[in-house]
């Protein structure tokens, strides 16, 4: 009986080693998914600190709907703002070309990045 033992027990310590193994890669991964949603929401918490708001008539909409135009009151004066939209914007409601809309934005780059759209509610 030479080495008996270890012949029946080699392949159940090899399959407790992978299960091992394996849970220690599964948890690692799911450590590492979780670090980048915190940086995201520090992202959002800073760019919410940036973020300015306005309201007004939007005037047009690009064909590509990457872009618009609004009609805002600054003080006395009327002016249009271009806004960008990326694949972050948040849309709530339905707004259109005549809506009055107001607009969360970031100025970046020289542009006016558009944060969340939302219709104005009739008072």
């Amino acid at each position: 009986m030479q080495g008996g033992f270890h012949e029946k027990g080699h392949p159940m310590i090899r399959k407790v080693f992978c299960c091992l193994g394996l849970a220690a890669f599964i948890l690692l991964g799911a450590s590492f998914r979780a670090q980048p949603a915190s940086a995201q929401t520090q992202n959002r918490a800073q760019a919410a600190a940036d973020s300015r708001t306005v309201s007004g008539k939007v005037l047009s909409i690009a064909g590509d709907h990457k872009s618009f135009v609004m009609e805002v009151t600054d003080g006395n004066a009327k002016q249009n703002m271009q806004f960008s939209i990326d694949p972050n914007t948040r849309v709530t409601g339905r707004v259109s070309t005549g809506s009055m809309a107001n607009v969360e934005y970031q100025s970046k780059d020289g542009q006016n990045l558009a944060v969340t759209i939302s219709p104005q509610s009739s008072q």
